[in-house]
C-alpha cells in the first residue's frame, strides 16, 4: 500500500516499501510543525521498527481486534502505524488509507465520498492534536506502553460520523433533485457540471469542468462535452473548430440550483 501510494513520477512501482534505516549520527528523525519547526513527535529506533511493526500486523489480524466495532478498529490501526512511523515519508497518508480500507471492508463503503484526507485538512491543528493527546514528543516517553486512546478514537468516530452525515444530505438531495423531468435523467457529473455554470452565472471552460470532477483527464471532460453538446445539455460558447467554453443547453436554461438538488455555491 505505501509503495503504491508513494508513486510520485512515472516508472515502475517497486513491490514493497522497505522501513527507515539509522538517521547519520547526530541527526534526529522527528516529525516537526511545518510553520515553527518545532519537535511534535520523535518516533521508535528505526531497529525497532520491524519488531514493532510485526506486533502490529499480528494484532490487526488477531480475533480480539477483529472482535471491536469496525470503527474503532479502524482508529486503532491508523493511530498505531503513524505512531510506529516505519517509512521515511508518507507514513500519514498509508494509515489513513489503511483505517479507509478497514472501514470499506467492514461494511463502512461509501464509494469514494468518504475521505478522510478532506476532513482532516478541514481543522489540521485539531487533526494533530487528538493524535499528540498531550503525551510527550518522545515515543519511549508515553507510546511504548498503550496510552489511553479515547481522545483520538473520540475524534476519529466524530469525524466520520461528520462525513456520513454530509454524504446522507448530499444523497437526499439528488433524490429530490431527480423528481425534476429535465435532471431526472442526468447523472451525477452532469449535475456537477450544470451546477458549477449556474454558480459561475457564465460559460465554463473543460479545465474548470475538469477541476469540479476531482481532476478528471482534460481529454476525458472533452470526450464528454461532445457527448452533452449531443444530448443537448451544454451548448458551444465560444470557439468554432475547437470550442473553448460551454453553456447551458437551450432546454435548460431555466433551471436552478434548487432543480438541481443544491442550496449552495461550489
Amino acid at each position: 500500500m505505501h509503495a503504491i501510494i508513494e508513486v510520485r513520477r512515472a516508472g515502475r512501482r517497486q513491490k514493497y516499501s522497505v522501513y527507515r534505516g539509522p538517521t547519520p549520527a547526530g541527526v534526529l528523525f522527528a516529525v516537526r510543525d511545518s510553520v515553527t519547526g518545532a519537535i511534535d513527535y520523535i518516533p521508535p529506533e528505526a531497529a525497532d521498527v520491524p519488531y514493532l511493526m510485526k506486533d502490529f500486523v499480528e494484532w490487526l489480524n488477531s480475533e480480539s481486534a477483529n472482535e471491536l466495532p469496525v470503527p474503532v478498529r479502524a482508529a486503532i490501526s491508523a493511530y498505531q502505524l503513524l505512531t510506529i512511523h516505519p517509512f521515511p515519508d508518507g507514513n500519514g497518508r498509508t494509515a489513513r488509507a489503511l483505517a479507509t480500507y478497514i472501514l470499506s471492508s467492514g461494511g463502512y463503503d461509501l464509494k469514494g465520498f468518504y475521505s478522510l484526507e478532506e476532513f482532516y485538512w478541514h481543522d489540521l491543528t485539531r487533526y494533530y492534536a487528538n493524535l499528540q493527546m498531550g503525551l510527550p514528543p518522545l515515543y519511549y516517553e508515553g507510546r511504548a506502553n498503550p496510552p489511553d486512546l479515547a481522545p483520538w478514537i473520540n475524534y476519529f468516530t466524530e469525524t466520520m460520523a461528520l462525513a456520513f452525515k454530509l454524504v446522507a444530505e448530499k444523497a437526499s438531495a439528488h433524490y429530490n433533485a431527480a423528481r425534476h423531468p429535465l435532471v431526472a435523467g442526468l447523472n451525477p457529473n452532469e449535475r456537477e457540471i450544470l451546477r458549477l455554470i449556474l454558480v459561475k452565472n457564465r460559460p465554463v471552460t473543460p479545465a474548470e469542468m475538469a477541476a469540479t470532477l476531482n481532476g478528471a483527464p482534460l481529454r476525458t471532460v472533452r470526450r464528454w462535452c461532445e457527448g452533452w453538446v449531443n444530448s443537448g445539455i451544454l451548448e458551444p460558447a465560444s470557439g468554432v473548430e475547437r470550442v473553448r467554453s460551454y453553456q447551458l443547453g437551450a432546454r435548460f436554461k431555466e433551471l436552478t440550483l434548487k432543480d438541481l438538488g443544491y442550496e449552495d455555491a461550489l
